[in-house]
């Protein structure tokens, strides 16, 4: 009697266990879903010419959605990564990197920009506990405003950008974008922090509960620091990225691009209320974003009929998610 019991409690655990894995993964199925549909539609969808312009396209999102991840998976939002990507991007291109000193320097200043946002959010927020979502449009107003300080609130640009540094944004490795590159490095090191070191064992269990991370003696405040702190350089990296690409840019740039950023994240399984996500799953729903966007393109639909899909979209993503929220609890 007692073997029985047993094997049934398996066959539950395994049932439950194959039950969280299809619903961590249909992100991944939809899209699959989705390509085909698009592909037996339009013959130009599935060519290497298209697919490699959607990968370039979606390379700076995919970035700045990583680093959106892990703020997120700590239980927290960071409404600022667009302006920051604004500011880094400014940054680059304002100290004029035409030889390798002031490239490295630009490099260098960019990055620097990125962090220090994030640790004034990781502060504000993982350190005196302020709420996530109030603190970040504060900060993203703040940072908007410095940005549109330091350039006078002038467009700027660069003129003969060090080439090895212009190569980020317009070189190739073979037939690939080298943007594409920087958003797989960023998706390979971004999952190994989250499944392979202690910080990221503290992120889950900090955005799952808190109160039992700090009796279990993790350090809440530093923890959410140090997610801030990555956002924050993700965003300066795609920053850093795009300046190389388009050397020269409006200071109003990125402002509004965080809400592109969370949709993919949502859509990609990470939880609204902290405790659960996935750099595979939000580079799921980047990749979603990057195909429908490329589909209605294709399909020529105004740039308005555009915005309101995408806002659909994160509406949609936020419903499901609140809904599986409370299906689970």
């Amino acid at each position: 009697m007692t073997d029985t019991l047993t094997v049934r409690s398996d066959v539950r655990v395994r049932r439950q266990t194959l039950a969280d894995l299809l619903r961590e993964n249909v992100i991944w199925a939809v899209l699959v879903f989705v390509v085909i549909i698009l592909s037996l539609a339009s013959d130009v969808f599935l060519t290497p010419l298209n697919i490699l312009n959607i990968l370039r396209q979606i390379s700076i999102l995919g970035i700045v959605a990583i680093g959106m991840t892990f703020a997120m998976i700590g239980g927290s939002f960071d409404l600022t990564v667009g302006a920051t990507m604004g500011l880094a991007t400014v940054v680059v291109i304002q100290l004029q990197p035409v030889d390798p000193q002031s490239a490295a320097v630009a490099v260098v200043g960019g990055l620097l920009a990125g962090l220090l946002v994030g640790v004034v959010n990781g502060v504000l927020v993982g350190r005196l506990e302020t709420n996530s979502v109030v603190t970040t449009i504060g900060t993203l107003y703040a940072v908007w405003g410095i940005t549109l300080i330091y350039t006078k609130a002038r467009h700027i640009w660069v003129v003969g950008m060090y080439p090895p540094l212009a190569a980020l944004g317009t070189g190739r490795l073979g037939p690939f974008p080298l943007p594409i590159f920087a958003f797989a490095i960023t998706a390979v090191l971004g999952h190994l922090a989250l499944t392979a070191t202690r910080f990221g064992r503290y992120l889950y269990a900090t955005g799952g509960n808190s109160a039992s991370a700090r009796l279990s003696g993790i350090n809440v405040g530093r923890v959410r620091l140090v997610s801030y702190m990555l956002s924050g350089l993700a965003a300066a990296i795609a920053g850093i990225v795009i300046a190389a690409r388009v050397q020269n840019v409006d200071p109003s740039f990125g402002v509004g691009f965080e809400f592109d950023v969370l949709a993919a994240v949502i859509l990609g399984g990470t939880s609204l209320f902290g405790g659960r996500g996935s750099v595979l799953g939000t580079v799921a729903g980047v990749l979603l974003l990057g195909v429908l966007g490329n589909a209605m393109t294709l399909m020529g639909i105004s740039y308005q009929f555009q915005l309101m899909i995408r806002g659909i979209i994160l509406v949609a993503a936020v419903a499901a998610n609140v809904i599986v929220r409370r299906r689970r609890g």
